[in-house]
This record gives C-alpha cells, sequence and structure tokens, in this order.
C-alpha cells in the first residue's frame, strides 16, 4: 500500500490540493466572518494532508497552527475567546513550530503567510482581513514555486483573484452607498 501511495504521490498531494482550492474559491466570497473562519477550518486540515504527501513539514505545521486558529477565532463573539493573549499565542507557535520543523531558508515564507494571516484573522471587520490576506498569498505563493506544489500555486492565484474581486465589490458598493448619500 505504501508503495502506491509514494508511486502517486503527486496524484494524491494534488487531489487534496484542489479539494482546498476549490473550498478557498468560495471562501472570500461570503460576507460573515464565522463562516470564513470555518472554511479556514477545512481548507487548512485539507492543506496538511497535501503537504504531508509530499512529505513538507513546515507547511503541515503552520497549517496545523492555521487550522487551530481558525477555529478558535470563529468563537470570537464568545468572552474566552477575545483577548490579545489567543492571536499572540498562535504567533509564538507558529515561531516554535518553524524552528523545530526548519527545511532551509524558504521555511521562512509559511511562518511569515501563517503570521499575517493570524493578524488578518483576527480582525473583525471582513474587508481588514481580505486586505491582510494579500501577503498570505504572496509569501505561500513564492514558497510553493520553489516546493514545486502546484496546486499551492493555484490556490494562491485563485485566492487573490478571489479576494480582489470581492475588494472591487466592497469598493464598488460603498461608492455607490457614498453617491446615494450625497443626491
Amino acid at each position: 500500500m505504501l508503495d502506491f501511495i509514494n508511486a502517486h504521490q503527486q496524484l494524491f498531494a494534488n487531489f487534496f490540493g484542489f479539494s482546498a482550492i476549490f473550498v478557498v474559491m468560495l471562501m472570500y466570497q461570503f460576507k460573515k466572518h464565522k463562516t470564513i473562519l470555518w472554511l479556514m477550518v477545512l481548507t487548512s486540515a485539507l492543506w496538511c494532508c497535501h503537504f504531508g504527501v509530499l512529505g513538507l513539514l513546515t507547511p503541515v505545521a503552520m497549517n496545523l497552527v492555521n487550522t487551530a486558529r481558525s477555529f478558535v477565532f470563529s468563537f470570537r463573539d464568545k468572552k474566552w475567546a477575545q483577548s490579545w493573549l489567543i492571536p499572540a499565542a498562535f504567533l509564538a507557535a507558529s515561531l516554535i513550530l518553524v524552528i523545530v520543523t526548519w527545511e532551509g531558508m524558504w521555511s521562512i515564507l509559511p511562518c511569515i503567510g501563517t503570521s499575517f494571516a493570524t493578524v488578518a484573522n483576527w480582525q473583525k471587520d471582513t474587508k481588514k482581513l481580505k486586505i491582510l490576506t494579500i501577503p498570505v498569498c504572496i509569501s505561500w505563493f513564492i514558497y510553493n514555486t520553489v516546493s514545486h506544489s502546484w496546486a499551492g500555486m493555484c490556490n494562491e492565484i485563485l485566492a487573490f483573484t478571489s479576494i480582489m474581486i470581492s475588494l472591487y465589490r466592497i469598493h464598488k458598493a460603498e461608492k455607490a452607498e457614498k453617491s446615494g448619500i450625497a443626491e
């Protein structure tokens, strides 16, 4: 069985990666913060599988942090989940795990992406969340390029495109609202 998995490593990795991409394509089109975060839980779990099949430990660790972080942040409306110590703990976990799983200088990029995502997802305003996710896409795109994660590269292109479309829609709606008020 292990020989079969090894022989078809890219097939399995791409299955998990492209499944995650499907979720990402939809994720940023939602308005509710909690919905975006629950979809991020699913996406991060799928990326753990993708990078695990590829044998890349740092992105697996960062996606474990992402999974836990998105889950905890989805309860931000609860009193226990409102302390600034929560994002600080996830930032610390990211730094510790990148050291533990260090695979070379490129390992810093998933940590940067995860750190920006932590700050982005802590935002209550989904527009700020989307803007702060742009550096996440850039750092992960570079890492995926170096690591030959084709699904990861496609994901970041699509996520970036989705974010830009959503920000354009927000900008257009804000502009229309301002013109309606001025009349």
